[in-house]
């Protein structure tokens, strides 16, 4: 077995059906050291016939026992046989335990899946607690938000979002701790170990014509439906927000749903222009309602935003120009990249 290197190359002079006949001899008489390289030599065909189902059922016996390095590759290798298959959620929920394993290889494939599919990041996180029950049970699963990459693992949320939790996750399942917060102005930041992304770059001033496409980015979840991702376009309202609110918040047409809560409102360059925090019913925090049954979405400015994480020393982007050229096209993906799922536990 030590004619095969972890990434299945085979050394010098080695045969490749004994090498495989060794690995799987090994394997099924229990060495726990030979179940990867068994489940390598089934995936890639080495001396043997390639058959992805054995191999994934090694991978998995791996990724349950062993050294750490050799879990976090069986857990990849689980992953990349899932995504293979077209099961976007059980990949992202590999990628994640091996990324925090320390496997950048799988930290950069859970980074690109996740952008790729967002649809599959709530049933990635439903598998994730399956897998490695850590975090917690659905039991303990009490509420969710979003969220905006902001940093090297750090995500800008709201307050309301991680307030009262014993435990948080960006999803899938990446454990997260608080680094600032203050209800007042319904803001948070929290972190995980694992980088999420390009981060998001912030508006350096705080003008919302009325005439600007705004486009959010979140996973709202109505009623009972899971949540998903979802994007969103409008405009800010021309009504006036009340007292002492017309500092703090932008009032949006978007459609703005709970589990939006905390994910970026953009403008067509993909810049973050606020944070957003609401859906309300119009009375109440608007000088003059509107129609009944409308609603409007509310967010925190982009000027609240940059005093906030400048008074706990936080590090953010601000540019004059972002990097999405045409909305039509390219808005959908980049809202996906900069936003999160963030997960809150109660034990």
């Amino acid at each position: 077995m030590a004619s095969l290197s972890p990434d299945g190359t085979l050394h010098a002079s080695a045969d490749a059906a004994k090498v495989a006949s060794a690995c799987l001899d090994a394997a099924n008489g229990g060495s726990v050291s030979a179940f990867y390289l068994a489940g390598l030599v089934l995936e890639q065909g080495i001396g043997t016939a390639k058959d992805p189902g054995k191999a994934e059922s090694w991978y998995r016996k791996a990724a349950a026992k062993g050294q750490p390095q050799t879990q976090s590759l069986a857990q990849f290798a689980t992953g990349r046989i899932a995504e293979a298959q077209g099961k976007h959620d059980i990949a992202l929920g590999w990628y994640s335990r091996a990324a925090l394993k320390n496997n950048a290889a799988a930290a950069d494939a859970l980074r690109r899946l996740r952008t790729e599919d967002p649809a599959a990041v709530w049933a990635a996180a439903e598998y994730t607690i399956i897998i490695d029950p850590s975090l917690g049970s659905d039991d303990d699963f009490i509420k969710f938000g979003s969220g905006i990459v902001i940093g090297d693992g750090v995500v800008l949320t709201n307050e309301h979002v991680v307030s009262g939790c014993d435990q948080m996750a960006v999803a899938p399942g990446l454990p997260a701790r608080i680094l600032a917060a203050d209800a007042n102005s319904d803001l948070a930041v929290i972190k995980t170990s694992i980088p999420l992304g390009d981060p998001a770059a912030i508006v350096p001033d705080d003008t919302l014509s009325v005439e600007m496409d705004l486009y959010t980015g979140g996973f709202p979840g109505v009623g009972t439906a899971e949540p998903t991702f979802v994007m969103t376009t409008g405009r800010r309202s021309e009504r006036k927000v009340s007292g002492d609110d017309m500092d703090l918040y932008w009032l949006l047409s978007n459609q703005i749903d709970p589990g939006n809560s905390g994910g970026p409102l953009m403008d067509s360059s993909g810049r973050v222009v606020g944070v957003v925090s609401a859906e309300l019913p119009v009375t109440g925090i608007v000088k003059k309602s509107a129609p009944v049954g409308l609603k409007e979405g509310m967010a925190v400015r982009a000027g609240v935003v940059r005093a906030f994480l400048d008074s706990h020393g936080i590090a953010y982007r601000t540019v004059a120009q972002g990097p999405v050229t045409n909305a039509a096209a390219d808005m959908k993906r980049h809202a996906a990249a900069v936003s999160v799922l963030v997960e809150c536990f109660v034990k």
